[in-house]
């Protein structure tokens, strides 16, 4: 009898799991279907997807690979991805070396694939900031740097559909100016935060564009640098030593920070040690109430989570100051 409640119990738990899935089963079978209409979008992370579903909108169906709280700095292929490649029509993904899982980074590199962030440093590489022995992939954390893969993706979907190259073109237009009128109500929020208190600490170091873009003014507060600090590094699967304790407490000692960010898509394990090493040096240290998204979205689109951000920052470090 047992036995036969297993037999019931298994497949009843999958049919719960796929209708639960943000991402359903039917939904990838719908994506995978031949001799569709529209361009079918293979894009490795959320940011990615939300650029090319505001630009190609009704002519596009859009599938993310690394989906949810996934990490794409250690993403590598499962059962099923290489179909999905097969399948695309059109592969975009961030760049910059984010995706470089060896099995992933190895099929982007055989597809023909759109690198947003590599583009746009062949472009304009004074615009990129170094990290480690590398350069920092974070590039969406600044909308007016992430913008510049618009044209890209219009430029790639119009190759792919030359009959409604105008279409791309008028959404990829309005988009740039959605963007814009974004960079600009964040660097409006964030003015509003005093200088002496724009310090940002968080979980690792996916905010380093975010803040040369919106921590200073004009270099009114020095090196960006000075206000952004993250003890994890560039990926979040690093690991907190005693001596990044100690630096991350004389980091808030010397700039009186108040509060340290959490990232939604990160353990809190290592900001629990930073918390409880400055308690027991007497230093006051607090948690953010609601987490930062970085290398997860976690919202519906890109622009909401840039809003998120930006919102959650303010609050945080000068609530005085929220009026929205």
């Amino acid at each position: 009898m047992r036995l036969l409640k297993a037999f019931w119990i298994i497949p009843l738990l999958s049919l719960l799991w796929f209708r639960s899935a943000p991402n359903t089963y039917s939904e990838l079978q719908r994506w995978m279907e031949p001799n569709t209409k529209k361009i079918h979008v293979l894009a490795t992370t959320k940011m990615c997807a939300s650029l090319v579903e505001k630009i190609g909108a009704k002519r596009v169906h859009v599938w993310t690979l690394i989906d949810e709280d996934l990490d794409p700095h250690s993403y590598q292929l499962v059962k099923g991805d290489r179909e999905k490649f097969r399948r695309a029509d059109l592969i975009v993904a961030n760049g910059l070396h984010l995706e470089h899982g060896r099995s992933l980074n190895n099929l982007l590199k055989q597809s023909k694939t759109l690198f947003l962030g590599d583009r746009i440093m062949e472009q304009s590489p004074e615009l990129f900031l170094p990290m480690d022995e590398g350069i920092d992939p974070h590039f969406w954390m600044d909308v007016s740097l992430f913008s510049r893969s618009v044209p890209l993706i219009v430029e790639a979907l119009q190759q792919k559909d030359p009959a409604h190259s105008e279409e791309y073109a008028l959404r990829g237009g309005a988009l740039l100016l959605e963007l814009d009128q974004l960079d600009h109500k964040i660097r409006v929020r964030m003015s509003k935060i005093p200088l002496d208190k724009r310090y940002l600490v968080t979980s690792h170091d996916a905010f380093q564009y975010f803040a040369r873009r919106y921590l200073v003014d004009n270099g009114a507060l020095g090196d960006f640098k000075e206000h952004f600090f993250a003890p994890e590094g560039i990926s979040p699967d690093g690991q907190i030593g005693a001596l990044d304790i100690q630096k991350i407490i004389h980091h808030v000692v010397k700039n009186k920070v108040l509060v340290v960010f959490a990232e939604s898509n990160i353990s809190k394990d290592s900001l629990n040690k930073i918390l409880e090493a400055c308690h027991v040096q007497g230093v006051e240290l607090r948690l953010s109430k609601t987490d930062l998204y970085a290398d997860s979205m976690g919202e519906e689109s890109y622009i909401k989570m840039m809003d998120h951000n930006s919102k959650v920052i303010q609050q945080e470090l000068f609530p005085t100051s929220w009026d929205e």
